[in-house]
């Protein structure tokens, strides 16, 4: 059962991650087609998450996690971290079971998250990454607004293959832009 509602959307919720998510976060990151574009090489056990959940709850409340839930049921996982707030800025991750993947979630979630990002946690930037082959993830961010604003050249590798990160950025004048334009 996934945590209290924090971020009411139109077809989306975002609900604090409790314990009783780990289960669901373990899945999720096992699950070959999420772990491959996470270049994830080592299993992830409710153990694992456990100890995720531990740092996350230890900054202070810097971070910010959420379990993406459809009426009730959870499709996915996007988080705020490394926040910075004497800097302004935080970096932002999502993944979402493939079967829920291309129904909006991804796209209607992260936006939850950048608003409340720059709206109540009055971030200047956000940021992220995603693998160069990822073209989801780039689309998704890209749809959104981020910028590409660089490459790692050879950053991960996965399945014997060398891959590019590419990072995106965003400022808090551009989402407004974006917003006031929609």
């Amino acid at each position: 059962m996934p945590g209290p509602v924090f971020l009411r959307g139109e077809t989306v919720d975002l609900h604090a991650v409790t314990e009783d998510d780990l289960e669901f976060l373990a899945r999720g990151r096992n699950d070959p087609a999420i772990r491959h574009w996470m270049s994830r090489t080592e299993p992830q056990s409710p153990a694992t998450d456990r100890d995720s959940l531990e740092r996350f709850l230890s900054t202070g409340g810097r971070d910010a996690a959420f379990v993406v839930c459809v009426d009730g049921e959870p499709v996915g996982f996007v988080s705020l971290f490394d926040v910075a707030p004497d800097a302004g800025r935080g970096e932002l991750a999502a993944w979402f079971l493939p079967a829920e993947q291309g129904e909006g979630y991804g796209t209607e979630a992260v936006s939850m998250v950048v608003d409340y990002a720059f709206d109540e946690r009055r971030l200047h930037r956000l940021y992220g990454g995603a693998r160069a082959d990822n073209d989801a993830s780039r689309a998704l961010v890209e749809t959104l607004g981020f910028v590409e604003e660089g490459r790692q050249r050879d950053h991960y590798y996965v399945a014997g293959e060398r891959v590019d990160r590419v990072f995106y950025g965003l400022l808090k004048e551009e989402w407004d832009e974006i917003q006031a334009t929609a």
